[in-house]
């Protein structure tokens, strides 16, 4: 039996910090109890090691804490690297606590292939799991990835890398020989120079030539971002003020970029130390074929929506609305699509091992065209595919059903009839984190939503994709990494502005939202 007692930083639901005193006991054999202030606070089973805690990054995830749908306080933090107490080796933390993590007998998420979206799962410092802010971890024994080559201030890196490697690999693996030419990250500070640096090296490794356009509205980024691997960076100074009144005039008309933004004017930076060029806001106008957007703004989509009439890929959980949606914070957690409804559905299923039959919901209030209405009729012809229609509420009961033989209780696709019908999709009921849709599938909108008076539907039905991803593979990550000695080096030295103690984190959580801090990072010392 192992005993730990410490004291750590909890984060509350109103964006302070209270210290805490943590006791776990237990051992990765038998499973631990843990304690706050006395009071049982967590029971883990077994496959669980006690690790502690070198440095833990700040992420936006752990600045906007408070408005997603897990519990209050926690130890948050999940940027981690740790060492083994006993072996002193060194590892970086995947974050998912599910059942393969931790050895016991996989369940139905698992066997086709999409174990961190097991509805069993924890997450480190972010659903119930302490994390990386306190000094001691419990990590799931399959979570441990060794460091490898990897230097501590690459290592703490890893987890957002992997990340934004996975973001980059579902966008442009999903076309096949239609590749973009010319991609924009919008919000390039801490995970969007990662995004920046992920699209460099999987263009380095692919032999590709597209161009890499950083979107900022702060100067003083710019050499960040070239730094990493943008091609250039267009820079407005304006641009959050303008967002701001875009928000005021959303839904009041489709063509409100063309009104308010025209008049913005920028500068065009890249590598070369001639001045830069002007350029006008209306230039970008549909000028690119994929935007990610890592704003963690709520004005971030609508700007990405002018930027590209093709498709967005969104790195954002600041569970917040936008749009009138409120629920994209989960969408990105499920790694769900929202496109049009189209005859080639099939070729957006991605990142599952495929199964039969394909499941596919129709909503009750949708008005499907003629030509889409013979595109179902053909589909309904094939064994591999099976229909419900009804309302959500309906949906939700029949996936519960005896009638229901889908491999997981989701359906594949979703087909809606209005944007306002997203939110009950994505969460059909309130306090469940469970969307209608499976982990990684899509919700298509039916061409005869072409009244729909929100822009994103508008969006959407002219041929866009909003597309998402969520945590990436370490392993893959790391040894692509270690193929290329001194890359992700060259990153941190960029990215990483301030290290403070872990007595000091209240004090670091205040200076990573500051904007001259790109990247910050708690060390912990001997306990």
């Amino acid at each position: 039996m192992q005993f730990v007692s410490f004291t750590a930083f909890d984060y509350n639901s109103d964006d302070s910090f209270s210290r805490s005193v943590y006791e776990m006991e237990g051992s990765e054999e038998s499973g631990w109890k843990i304690q706050r202030n006395a009071l049982p606070y967590l029971e883990l089973g077994k496959g669980y090691r006690l690790v502690k805690t070198e440095l833990c990054g700040i992420c936006s995830t752990d600045l906007d804490r408070r408005f997603l749908p897990f519990a209050l306080p926690q130890v948050i933090g999940h940027e981690v690297l740790v060492s083994d107490p006993l072996t002193h080796k060194k590892y970086v933390l995947e974050i998912n606590d599910t059942v393969a993590a931790r050895g016991e007998e996989t369940d139905p998420f698992c066997n086709i292939g999409i174990p961190t979206h097991s509805p069993t799962r924890m997450v480190l410092g972010i659903d119930r799991l302490p994390g990386g802010f306190g000094p001691y971890i419990l990590a799931p024994v399959g979570t441990l990835v060794e460091t490898g080559s990897l230097k501590d201030k690459e290592a703490v890196l890893l987890e957002p890398f992997a990340a934004s490697l996975h973001g980059v690999e579902v966008s442009l693996d999903r076309r096949g020989r239609d590749l973009p030419q010319k991609i924009a990250v919008l919000g390039a500070r801490r995970l969007g120079s990662l995004v920046i640096a992920a699209l460099d090296l999987y263009r380095k490794r692919k032999n590709l030539s597209y161009e890499i356009v950083s979107i900022l509205r702060h100067e003083d980024l710019k050499e960040l971002s070239l730094s990493v691997g943008a091609d250039k960076v267009f820079y407005f100074s304006n641009l959050g003020k303008e967002e701001t009144e875009i928000e005021k005039t959303i839904g009041a008309d489709t063509k409100m970029f063309d009104r308010s933004e025209e008049a913005l004017l920028g500068k065009v930076f890249d590598r070369s130390k001639i001045e830069p060029k002007a350029i006008k806001w209306a230039d970008c106008k549909d000028a690119f074929d994929l935007v990610f957007d890592t704003t963690g703004s709520v004005s971030g989509l609508e700007t990405a929506m002018y930027l590209t009439a093709k498709e967005i890929h969104r790195k954002t959980t600041n569970g917040q609305a936008s749009l009138g949606i409120s629920h994209l914070t989960e969408m990105v957690v499920d790694e769900i699509s929202i496109t049009y409804l189209r005859s080639d559905l099939s070729d957006l299923i991605w990142g599952i091992q495929e199964t039969s039959p394909t499941w596919i919901y129709i909503s009750s209030q949708t008005e499907l065209t003629k030509e889409e209405q013979i595109w179902i009729d053909q589909l309904k012809t094939q064994n591999k595919y099976k229909f419900f229609v009804g309302s959500i509420q309906e949906a939700d009961e029949f996936l519960h059903s005896t009638e229901f033989d889908g491999a997981l209780p989701h359906f594949d696709f979703a087909i809606i009839g209005s944007s306002s019908e997203l939110d009950p999709i994505l969460r059909p009921k309130t306090g469940i984190e469970r969307s209608l849709v499976r982990p990684r599938g899509s919700v298509l909108i039916s061409q005869g939503a072409k009244k729909d008076p929100n822009p994103f539907a508008f969006w959407i039905l002219s041929g866009g994709i909003l597309s998402s991803s969520r945590c990436g593979d370490f392993h893959r990550t790391r040894e692509l990494l270690e193929s290329e000695p001194g890359f992700l080096h060259t990153v941190s030295e960029a990215l990483i502005s301030g290290e403070y103690d872990s007595q000091s984190i209240p004090e670091a959580y205040l200076a990573a939202r500051k904007s001259e801090n790109i990247k910050v990072i708690v060390r912990h010392g001997a306990s």
